[in-house]
């Protein structure tokens, strides 16, 4: 049986006879071969010792990109060394260029070694060597004794094994460097072990890593949301709740207090979500209840194992008022008009203005009063635009507009099952989609006598219950209330309550019709002209002397909504750039006196009415063809080819 000496004399003179004359013993195996021929093509010189030191910025480089490995190898170099402290080993970890990254040993080991770190042990600096020839070959090998090329390495007896990632490529290499009397098998084999716990604490930390990285995008993602989430366990312990749900629960104890924590210790056993999550798991996905006086619901989804096992749950907070805002958002409850849109310089109606700006700025209850048509609406849009309220919901409904058994669903909601057909979950009223902003109620005068009570308690309680429910919901809206009736007159004959009214009743503004604000008409009708003109890409840009005329004589009774419609009505039946008296409806042109010689009628074919519009304009201007074309708003050579066109003769000859 060869002994070790034996073996190391028998390996000194294989190495001998290959530097003198390329001899390759056949006891020296093949991968060291194959080394030293390598080595003598690199003219390594196998007498002199040599290593090369890598520039300084390289290795503070190297060492900086490297930390994760370093540190992740520290500790298992450090456990090797505990295993072979004393016996003159030294463990060292190379980079997978070869350069030694870090070095657990005994000092006075190292030195004799001549390993630091930044050098470089690739088989072209030092010739062969463990460490080269492990990242060369991607396999575990020991280097013994003259195995070495350099003859200053022959009393060392090194065991190297490559680091892998988890994809095969190579990240560095473990080593165990000792003298070569104390070689043993069993020293490889604990590199391999060293190598292997390496590789499973850097798995182990990607994993960590991602795991981290998946969290952090889920509290991203949990935070994002405008619902409150909780996470719980089957055993009712909290495993993740983002900050919403805590300022909605209002629960002020940090992350890593809840987390881990009973459900109940959290919210306390007198919670009404106490006495009901339990239930959620007994119970189907999407199970929707109010909490807390209804001002927010929960609406709970099991999670389920592969094997559908119930392993948790989560639970989705909503408040009421974010529910009643993306609801707004969605339906469009915006006060569109502001004081801006409000048209006109009659003393009267700027009084009313200046009162609605004053009402503004306030949050007590308006009631508007005028005639149908006067702008009640656009009144009341302005003056939530114009208070604390406008970035609020503004919603309207027309109480004589719907029947008495719809009406108070509509403003009040209704629960689930309060009716055959009533929606799952039930469905929110005006009241509610109106928290935070102004309710509209038109014609409030024709409100039932029994909502007229219920509309009463709501304004002073603020809170309401659903037609069919049981919670009573917290609401926070302002009203303002319009009417065309006397309601004060309403009130003696015992059709509006008298407790309502004066509720509603705190700052009211009177809006005085268009009959009484003749002096309006004018810019008004400019107004209207301008606004029609880009609805219905028109391009009408007169309107005449005799049509304000007609105006000023009528007595308007559907107000600035009729103003409003006449002047459609004749921008969308003229031909020409002027708005006559042809242009109008049959009964202004017999109303309030005014009556024209001539009366066109609006259903006479287009070229008959245009030739009737130029004939009685020539008769108006005496036959001044110039001011004709101008009120018509078409060049003279237009207007002379329409005249013969029609075959006009004008009663006045032209001078």
């Amino acid at each position: 049986m060869e002994t070790l000496e034996t073996r190391k004399e028998s390996l000194k003179k294989a190495w001998e006879a290959f530097v003198a004359d390329n001899t390759i013993d056949s006891t020296v195996r093949p991968v060291i071969a194959e080394s030293w021929v390598r080595c003598k093509d690199l003219r390594i010189n196998p007498n002199v010792f040599r290593i090369q030191r890598m520039a300084p910025d390289t290795i503070e480089k190297e060492l900086f990109e490297q930390q994760q490995l370093i540190d992740t190898s520290l500790s298992i170099m450090k456990n090797l060394f505990d295993f072979v402290q004393g016996t003159g080993f030294l463990i060292s970890l190379a980079n997978s260029s070869g350069m030694i990254l870090d070095i657990v040993g005994e000092d006075k080991i190292v030195k004799k070694a001549g390993v630091h770190i930044g050098d470089s042990w690739t088989e072209e600096s030092v010739g062969t060597n463990s460490i080269g020839l492990s990242l060369l070959t991607r396999a575990p090998i020991q280097v013994f004794a003259a195995e070495h090329y350099l003859r200053s390495s022959h009393e060392w007896t090194c065991s190297s094994a490559p680091i892998f990632d988890e994809n095969g490529n190579i990240l560095g290499a473990l080593t165990m460097t000792g003298e070569c009397d104390k070689v043993h098998l069993h020293t490889l084999g604990m590199v391999v072990a060293g190598v292997n716990a390496i590789k499973d604490n850097l798995q182990m930390q990607k994993s960590f890593k991602q795991i981290a990285i998946s969290n952090a995008y889920k509290t991203a993602l949990m935070e994002s949301i405008d619902e409150g989430i909780m996470a719980l366990n089957t055993d009712g312990t909290v495993s993740h709740i983002n900050s919403t749900a805590k300022r909605i629960l209002n629960v002020e104890r940090p992350d890593e207090e809840i987390v881990g924590t009973p459900f109940r210790e959290v919210m306390g056993s007198s919670h009404p979500l106490s006495d009901r999550f339990e239930k959620c798991f007994k119970i189907s996905n999407g199970d929707t209840f109010f909490v807390d006086e209804g001002s927010f619901t929960v609406t709970h989804r099991l999670i389920y194992s592969r094997n559908n096992d119930i392993i948790g749950m989560v639970l989705v907070l909503r408040e009421m008022k974010m529910m009643r805002k993306l609801v707004n958002r969605m339906v469009g409850a915006r006060a569109r008009y502001t004081f801006n849109d409000i048209i006109g310089n009659n003393t009267r109606f700027k009084e009313a203005i200046r009162l609605a700006k004053a009402a503004g700025n306030s949050i007590s209850n308006v009631l508007l009063l005028g005639e149908s048509g006067t702008g009640k609406e656009i009144f009341a849009q302005s003056i939530h635009n114009a208070g604390p309220r406008k970035s609020g919901p503004f919603l309207g409904i027309n109480c004589a507009a719907l029947p008495r058994g719809l009406i108070e669903s509509e403003l009040f909601g209704y629960a689930e099952g309060a009716f055959t057909g009533a929606k799952k979950g039930g469905n929110p009223g005006k009241f509610e989609l109106a928290d935070g902003g102004t309710l509209f109620l038109d014609e409030i005068g024709e409100m039932p006598l029994e909502l007229q009570a219920i509309l009463l308690r709501v304004l002073q309680e603020n809170s309401i219950v659903r037609i069919g429910g049981k919670e009573i919901i917290p609401i926070d809206v302002r009203i303002i209330a319009a009417t065309n009736k006397d309601l004060l007159k309403e009130v003696r004959m015992g059709n509006f309550r008298r407790d309502l009214y004066y509720r509603l009743n705190v700052l009211t503004i009177n809006i005085p019709p268009l009959q009484e604000r003749k002096d309006d008409i004018d810019i008004l009708a400019m107004h209207f002209l301008n606004i029609l003109n880009q609805r219905l890409n028109k391009d009408v840009k007169i309107i005449s002397k005799e049509v304000f005329d007609i105006f000023s004589s009528y007595h308007w009774p559907g107000n600035i909504r009729e103003l409003q419609n006449i002047l459609e009505r004749a921008i969308n039946i003229t031909s020409v750039s002027t708005i006559s008296p042809a242009s109008l409806p049959e009964f202004m042109l017999s109303s309030g006196g005014h009556q024209k010689n001539m009366v066109i009628s609006s259903q006479v074919p287009l070229k008959e009415y245009e030739k009737q519009l130029i004939t009685s304009l020539l008769e108006e201007h005496k036959g001044n063809r110039a001011k004709v074309a101008k009120t018509l708003g078409i060049s003279r050579t237009t207007l002379y080819r329409k005249i013969d066109e029609y075959n006009i003769e004008p009663a006045i000859p032209v001078n």
